[in-house]
């Protein structure tokens, strides 16, 4: 027998939540957000409606793909973002100044570069593919592994 998350997540898919309503709701916040931001409508039922009406013709192009995009997307940033908690916990408990960690160039490189890799590996669920899985294992990995040696010989 499933637990009643598993069901309740089938039940969720299954009504359209996480390819429809969420995607819906996550566009409609940034288009209402960048509208509102630039000040060009002064009215915000104005703002309201174009951004409704933006969401729509999103979800209407994107449908199930732009979904699986989302779904891709923020799973792997949570699992990375998790694994940098992690390594920032280690550094706090080395003795070592975690608020130091980040304040570098090189570290505003890494998250980007860790950005952008997120991204490029979430394409592949339109279909877009760079390199294969294992090609950017390997260059994650790399580049974990030249971090700490920076790291551990402390130059920059």
């Amino acid at each position: 027998m499933a637990d009643p998350f598993t069901i309740l997540v089938a039940n969720l898919n299954s009504l359209g939540f996480f390819g429809f309503l969420l995607p819906f709701i996550f566009i409609f916040a940034i288009v209402y957000a960048l509208l509102l931001k630039s000040k060009y409508f002064e009215d915000q039922k104005i703002i309201g409606v174009l951004s409704l009406v933006f969401a729509f013709f999103v979800i209407g192009f994107g449908g199930p793909a732009l979904a699986n995009f989302f779904v891709n997307l923020f799973g792997m940033a949570t699992v990375i973002l998790a694994g940098l908690l992690v390594i920032m916990m280690f550094i706090a408990m080395s003795g070592a100044d975690a608020s130091k960690v980040l304040s570098g160039k090189a570290a505003i490189w890494a998250i980007a570069a860790v950005g952008i890799i997120i991204f490029v590996v979430a394409l592949g669920a339109f279909g877009v593919s760079f390199v294969s899985d294992s090609v950017i294992g390997i260059i994650f990995v790399i580049i974990i592994l030249a971090l700490a040696i920076l790291f551990v010989t402390g130059k920059n």
